[in-house]
Order: structure tokens, then sequence, then C-alpha cells
């Protein structure tokens, strides 16, 4: 007997206003036309920088290391850098991504296309 998956019907993404291809996403908004259907869920599109850290911070919610190592944004090996802003020159250490002063410069980090 030959046993079917079910599809998954919506993902929910952590995609903010602003993000690289965030585009014109809606809260609720359909999967490309190349792509199988589902619907894709952003519930965080309006919030900023520093509402996502108060809120991984607020529950103790886990985050990929990076982001306690300099890092604010993570794209591709090639793409992503240590934010400068969180360098400390005289440990010449990076601080956590959560310490960033200026959230403008959430993507300061990141290389830019050619």
């Amino acid at each position: 007997m030959e046993t079917t998956r079910p599809r998954p019907l919506a993902f929910v993404l952590g995609t903010r206003t602003g993000d690289p291809n965030c585009g014109d996403q809606r809260p609720f908004e359909p999967s490309s036309d190349w792509m199988p259907p589902f619907m894709r869920v952003n519930p965080i599109l309006d919030w900023s920088y520093g509402d996502v850290w108060a809120f991984l911070r607020e529950f103790d919610l886990p985050y990929c290391a990076l982001y306690d190592d300099g890092y604010t944004s993570l794209g591709s090996v090639a793409s992503t850098n240590r934010n400068p802003a969180l360098l400390d020159a005289a440990s010449e250490t990076y601080r956590p991504a959560y310490l960033l002063e200026d959230w403008a410069r959430e993507r300061a980090g990141r290389v830019e296309k050619p």
C-alpha cells in the first residue's frame, strides 16, 4: 500500500519589511508562481530589529551563535561579515548583535552585490 505525505498548507516565516527579497509581502501571501502552492504567514513584518531581539531575549529563545560573535544579518558566506558597529576597539572583539545601538546599521556587515 502506497502512502502519501501531506503537503504543507502554510509556512510561518520570520520575514520583515526591509529584508532582502521581502518585496511587497503582506501578512498572508501566496507562494510564488514557480513554487508549489502554499501560504506564507509573515507575523513579524512590522517588527524592528530591536523588537526581534527583545522577543528572543525575553523568552530565552535559541538563535544562531554567529549573532553572539558580531554578526547582525546573515546571508551567504561570501556576503556576510561581522558588523563593524559592534567592534570593541579596546579589546579587538565583537559584541553580540543584540547590543547594536543604531538599528539602521543592521545590515552594515553585508557585502553589497556588484
